[in-house]
């Protein structure tokens, strides 16, 4: 797949919630002042209820993106919920015949998964136009995002001067797949769901409560898919709290799942919704070194 450099064209659609003006008219600026050129799905102004225009108006959006020679890659002004809604309506024969990159987190979740499953395609869990490129953006997110998306070359993945903490010493590798944790398990059992032997599995959520994440996790394993994939990433996990006194710390949830699993396993990478945040490659091989703990990008 072709690599993004400055001076491409960006496309920019929402599929998902509706993006505040002002906010896409900054990003739009600060990515212009970048060096990209911008092209904007027609779609991205609307509002239909929450979402972005209408179901239809969105997915025409991404087909038509996916066939314009003049866009080099699409990336979403935000996530929140909608992405689901529109699967079945997307071209999957014209996103594999036209293969570039797609960015985006979060509700793109259902994108990613769709696009791996149907076209094989790899994609991007990365910044998002209004939700990390508007006013006064992180230059960490930015330049891990031009690095990652220029790059042909393996490498090492930085935290931010963050420490990534390993359950054990086992080393893996595999294909990295996943992303939002909520809306991974929304897809279990379709024909969007990933084949999930022998890769690594990566998630993060955001405002889940703790007894909620153990229910998601619980589901995961209890399909099995802890016991196929080669092993686990665990991301940014923004305030998911206990809802009482005595509900299990999110720390806790993780032990609980992972400590004595049997493949490498680790956490706080910052990747999902935190500031900054680190691109990941889905489709691209990632080993886990849990004895030099290290994350690292194969190409």
């Amino acid at each position: 797949m072709k690599r993004l450099k400055i001076g491409d064209t960006l496309g920019l659609v929402a599929p998902a919630s509706s993006a505040n003006k002002d906010k896409l008219k900054s990003a739009i600026e600060n990515l212009e002042k970048l060096g990209f050129k911008i092209k904007i799905g027609k779609s991205v102004k609307n509002v239909w209820y929450s979402f972005a225009g209408t179901d239809e108006d969105r997915a025409i959006d991404i087909n038509s993106f996916f066939q314009d020679r003049d866009v080099d890659a699409i990336m979403c002004v935000r996530g929140g919920y909608g992405g689901i809604r529109m699967l079945s309506l997307l071209d999957y024969e014209v996103i594999k015949n036209n293969p570039k990159p797609f960015i985006g987190y979060s509700d793109v979740t259902s994108l990613h998964m769709a696009f791996f499953k149907k076209c094989h395609l790899k994609t991007f869990h990365g910044p998002m136009a209004v939700s990390n490129f508007s006013e006064d953006y992180s230059l960490d997110t930015l330049n891990d995002f031009i690095k990652v998306m220029s790059s042909n070359e393996s490498y090492i993945m930085k935290n931010f001067n963050e420490k990534i903490y390993f359950y054990n010493s086992l080393k893996g590798s595999g294909q990295l797949i996943g992303g939002n944790l909520a809306v991974l398990v929304s897809n279990l059992g379709t024909e969007f769901d990933l084949e999930y032997d022998n890769k690594i599995l990566f998630l993060e959520d955001i405002g889940e409560t703790t007894y909620k994440v153990d229910r998601m996790l619980w589901q995961l394993k209890n399909r099995g898919i802890f016991d196929k994939v080669s092993g686990v990433v665990l991301g940014d996990f923004k305030s998911c709290d206990k809802s009482s006194e005595d509900d299990m710390s999110l720390q806790d949830v993780f032990d609980s799942h992972f400590k004595d699993l049997k493949k490498p396993v680790c956490y706080n990478l910052r990747s999902g919704h935190c500031t900054p945040m680190l691109t990941l490659e889905f489709g691209e091989v990632l080993e886990i070194d849990g004895e030099k703990e290290q994350l690292i990008v194969k190409k």
